[in-house]
């Protein structure tokens, strides 16, 4: 055999290695991607949301406040009734705060925590909606209460997962949000250009939005609600999420810290029980040194919206009497938005941080114009 031929055979051989080699990887599992349904099942409503709609619980994929893949769950509404041509138009929901506990899901309480009744009216409205229950809640894993980024990431992924169900909704989708969900949708929207930017987004309602939660200057002053009081153990049950060392011992002091493991493991609409025996008192809420003020404060400037300018024509519904979210907060959050430049369109409205007076429908037209193509309204930026 000659030289030439020996190379010959060689680089023959070599090629054949590594094409079996290659061959090898085909039977590999695709990549896992954000939105990837894990589980699926029919889910029970109560009667309220039954009568207008079925449910469908899902477990799917998504991105943790630290960026690692996660598995969340949440579910999908679809009217009753026979689906419009092109499918049911699709409202990605985030829900308001239900607590930060596992077993405080919305889709494990027959009025989803509070959220049946905005559900119930899209539902109504003639819109699919899917809903997440954020990371932690029906775990695994602590709730990051108040992320916003991974909040934003469970409501888009929980829109990719519900158009993987074979399920008759559109690809046209707009966005709402209550309270903690505002964050959440307003997150989403920001986002959405670079984290799923095949999703045909249209618009985005925000009521009663935590968009800016600036506690640590009312622990200062000594000026917490009784709703903030309440809410406190939930908001650093978030920042230990992502900082177990911190401590509640370290905001918290005498009746309310001893009440905050309690009031941490309960959901909403059993925090305020009154076998928890809890009085606010200004003395019970200050922080130990300059270091856990900074980390709370940081979790703010962290967390806050707007970050970045969401290109979405925006609704803001808000009181004017907010004692939770203050209204101050809000105007604050107004102006960031239009700085960076979203079209929003804020209106504050008589009421307080749960009920509006007056005017609080007025989203439901707003949004069936935007499904409509119709122009949105001015925003009140100029």
């Amino acid at each position: 055999m000659t030289v030439r031929c020996a190379r010959m055979m060689l680089a023959l051989a070599l090629t054949a290695t590594v094409a079996a080699g290659c061959g090898s990887d085909r039977g590999a599992p695709p990549a896992r991607r954000p939105g990837e349904v894990i589980e699926s099942r029919s889910l029970a409503l109560g009667d309220a949301l039954a009568a207008t709609g079925t449910a469908t619980y899902l477990r799917y994929r998504s991105t943790a406040a630290s960026g690692q893949p996660i598995e969340v769950s949440g579910a999908v509404f679809l009217p009753h009734g026979q689906a419009p041509q092109g499918g049911w138009p699709l409202v990605g929901f985030g829900h308001g705060t239900a607590g930060v506990a596992t077993r405080c899901a919305p889709t494990g309480s027959p009025n989803l925590f509070g959220a049946a009744t905005t559900v119930a009216e899209l539902l109504g409205a003639g819109y699919a909606v899917a809903m997440p229950n954020y990371q932690g809640l029906d775990g695994p894993g602590p709730a990051p209460f108040l992320d916003s980024a991974s909040s934003g990431y469970n409501v888009l992924d929980a829109i990719r997962a519900a158009g993987q169900l074979n399920l008759p909704i559109s690809d046209r989708v707009a966005l709402l949000g209550v309270s903690q969900g505002g964050r959440a949708t307003e997150a989403a929207a920001e986002s959405a250009p670079r984290y799923a930017p095949e999703l045909k987004l249209l618009a985005n309602v925000l009521i009663s939005p935590a968009l800016r939660l600036s506690i640590a200057s009312n622990i200062d002053a000594g000026t917490l609600s009784t709703d903030q009081y309440m809410v406190l153990p939930y908001v650093l049950s978030g920042i230990r999420a992502q900082r177990p060392d911190f401590g509640f011992d370290q905001v918290l002091h005498g009746q309310l810290l001893t009440a905050a493991p309690g009031l941490a493991a309960r959901c909403t609409g059993d925090v305020l029980d009154s076998a928890l025996a809890v009085t606010p008192t200004p003395d019970q809420a200050g922080f130990t040194d300059a270091a856990a003020r900074a980390v709370v404060t940081d979790f703010q400037h962290r967390t806050e919206l707007p970050q970045v300018r969401s290109a979405l024509p925006t609704l803001m519904l808000r009181a004017n009497r907010d004692v939770l979210v203050e209204t101050v907060w809000s105007d604050a959050a107004a102006v960031a938005m239009c700085q960076k430049g979203i079209a929003v369109r804020d209106v504050v409205l008589p009421g307080d941080h749960n009920r509006f007076e007056a005017g609080g429908d007025q989203w439901q037209l707003w949004l069936a114009d935007r499904f409509a193509d119709r122009p949105a309204p001015p925003s009140t930026c100029d």
